[in-house]
């Protein structure tokens, strides 16, 4: 029998190529599988300039399906891609039609080319629960795949307390969450006051400055990432909760479940899901049960290292390349039979 005839996708993105990292977990990491299925794709990097935009998608190859790696567009590029008579899949993340900039997180404009990119979609990939009322699931066309975590990347065990050795807590983030670390400095200054033997160790490109919490500051690097999730013991995910954070899917607490620590957040978004009803986190809404969560996982021990092993396994049940590759996989192909 003849062998079927490859599947041409054409993959659009306005990120980095090499250097981000959400294009690899949502993007790069399915390429394997997909291409084993036979699925060729082509990935292709949006000019930044919108007139340069505009003319690019003018001249794009055929293609039998177009993936959209969370890039909006306007109605002018959108007509541009429609000549192409491909079908089109729109794949992200975070709530990118939002600004997370601002008390309101409006805006317009980005709000408009969401719902005409959502519209013209033959498919619309989400991350999270959030994403999903988002973008209209009334069509059906709405389909919930988590984010990649990369299990494999990480220790993939817990790590047990010595005696008496100082419970160290850990936040990892970047230039733009540091700012939820910031809003939580009360939270932190309780924390030092009501506990003993403790400290924050903060990987980031920033520093924060406590009066009642010993805090280690160490600049990010992948292996200084490496080394913290291996000797802290509880993973901390502060947030704000505005439209942005309840709807955006985020990594964070899964890397922490993958090294085998159990983390502490607020009832926010996907949080909710990741914690499990406290198999996996504990949900913390104000100072006293934040204080209270971080000292009920500091003197117990074997709820601890429980609790990290079910956020092990919760992460390779729901998050690995393994699970979610063939699920975009399904949703292509739902797509690709429509036309059928």
């Amino acid at each position: 029998m003849p062998s079927k005839k490859p599947v041409n996708v054409i993959a659009l993105t306005s990120s980095n190529l090499e250097r981000n990292l959400t294009l690899r977990l949502r993007v790069l990491l399915m390429l394997p599988f997909l291409s084993a299925n036979g699925y060729e794709v082509e990935i292709i990097q949006l000019e930044s300039s919108r007139k340069k935009r505009v003319e690019q998608l003018g001249k794009l190859p055929h293609a039998d399906l177009i993936w959209i790696h969370r890039h909006i567009f306007s109605w002018r590029e959108l007509q541009k891609l429609k000549r192409l008579r491909a079908k089109r899949v729109f794949d992200h993340d975070d709530p990118v039609g939002f600004s997370s900039s601002n008390f309101a997180n409006l805006a317009p404009k980005k709000w408009l080319r969401y719902q005409l990119t959502v519209r013209s979609s033959s498919a619309v990939i989400v991350a999270s629960p959030g994403l999903v009322k988002l973008a209209n699931p009334k069509k059906g066309n709405v389909y919930h795949i988590p984010l990649c975590a990369e299990p494999n990347q990480y220790s993939l065990k817990t790590n047990p307390r010595l005696e008496n050795e100082t419970f160290r807590l850990l936040w990892i983030g970047g230039h733009s969450t540091f700012k939820y670390l910031e809003y939580c400095v009360p939270m932190l200054e309780a924390i030092g006051k009501a506990i003993d033997n403790i400290e924050l160790i903060v990987v980031g490109h920033s520093k924060l400055t406590l009066e009642s919490l010993k805090v280690v500051n160490i600049q990010w690097s992948p292996e200084q990432e490496r080394e913290q999730f291996t000797r802290c013991h509880v993973g901390l995910v502060p947030t704000t909760n505005d439209r942005w954070t309840r709807a955006k899917a985020t990594l964070k607490p899964l890397q922490y479940m993958a090294s085998g620590l159990p983390f502490i957040a607020p009832p926010v978004g996907v949080l909710v899901d990741f914690a499990d009803n406290g198999k996996n986190g504990l949900l913390a809404t104000n100072v006293q049960e934040w204080v209270a969560a971080i000292e009920k996982l500091k003197n117990n021990e074997s709820l601890r290292i429980t609790m990290g092993e079910n956020g092990i396994n919760y992460v390779k049940a729901h998050h690995s390349v393994e699970v979610l590759a063939p699920k975009v996989l399904q949703v292509f192909e739902s797509v690709l039979k429509r036309t059928a």
